[in-house]
């Protein structure tokens, strides 16, 4: 959908899922998001019983044959429009840095709302120097360009301000807290829904975030850091999984595929999910 074709109807639609996510957002039990590649996963994810997804741009640039970062917005955009309109639960996107500065971020927000999303993550990294932060003040106004471009559109898209500190300071754990801490309370304050803390897993720190955090704070879970209900029990409200539920897929694919290769045999392919499962899953697709 056009930007400037939007209609108010279809904002009142998505705002209606903006609001959804937002009540999962702040409920007592952490909000379990994991992370869609394309329909199908996303798909997956509604029929097992996740409440909301969050979308991939790595796993979509990855599904599509490309590294991260390797695909141009319209095309993260496109085919997260894809899977929010193939699901009925609240689809979050991944916005990258917002692909720019301010005025990019206005578009992209145009965009994703567009497209059916009901919020975004906007990271603080330079996304041409990978591991660098961006000045907090620049981070601030793409922040507010955020906010006004929901304004003008009378959304009320969600943004989950990713913090990269612990990826760029990796090396200064107290300094990178600390940093962590600053940032996200410049962003709290500038009125973003929850704040995404990327790089976190000591459970110390985590706790410090919640306590220091005057938002709801977002986790990236992987494996041998706290489970997702140790992280309820420290007031983390969110946590999502980034491209891993794609790994583990191509995993799978992997396996089989070199198994029938090694020992042309095509017995392990049994172990696929049964058609008639998948017929029910497909059948969840929106109309």
């Amino acid at each position: 959908m056009a930007t400037e074709q939007l209609s108010a109807e279809h904002v009142s639609a998505v705002n209606e899922k903006c609001r959804r996510l937002k009540e999962l957002l702040h409920a007592p039990e952490i909000l379990n998001m994991p992370g869609a590649f394309n329909p199908l996963s996303a798909l997956l994810f509604q029929h097992i019983g996740f409440p909301a997804i969050q979308g991939s741009s790595a796993g979509i640039a990855n599904a599509l044959g490309y590294a991260d970062l390797g695909i141009p917005r319209e095309t993260t955009i496109n085919v997260t429009g894809q899977i929010a309109a193939a699901v009925s639960v609240p689809v979050n996107a991944d916005g990258e840095d917002g692909f720019g500065g301010p005025d990019d971020v206005r578009e992209t927000v145009r965009l994703f709302v567009g497209a059916g999303a009901v919020g975004m993550n906007m990271e603080d990294s330079d996304r041409a120097q990978r591991g660098v932060l961006l000045d907090a003040g620049f981070q601030l106004e793409k922040i507010a360009a955020f906010m006004a471009a929901r304004e003008e559109l009378g959304s009320e898209f969600l943004l989950n301000a990713r913090c990269d500190a612990f990826i760029a300071m990796s090396d200064d754990r107290p300094a990178a807290l600390a940093e962590a801490v600053r940032r996200g309370q410049a962003y709290a304050g500038a009125r973003a829904d929850s704040v995404f803390f990327f790089g976190v897993r000591d459970a110390d720190e985590i706790r410090a975030l919640v306590r220091e955090v005057p938002a709801p704070v977002s986790i990236l879970a992987v494996p041998g850091m706290p489970s997702a209900r140790e992280m309820e029990e420290m007031g983390v409200a969110r946590i999502s999984y980034g491209s891993l539920f794609l790994r583990v897929a191509i995993a799978a694919l992997k396996s089989a595929a070199t198994e029938v290769l090694e020992t042309k045999m095509h017995d392990s392919l049994a172990e696929g999910i049964p058609g008639a499962e998948l017929k029910a899953i497909l059948e969840e697709r929106r109309a």
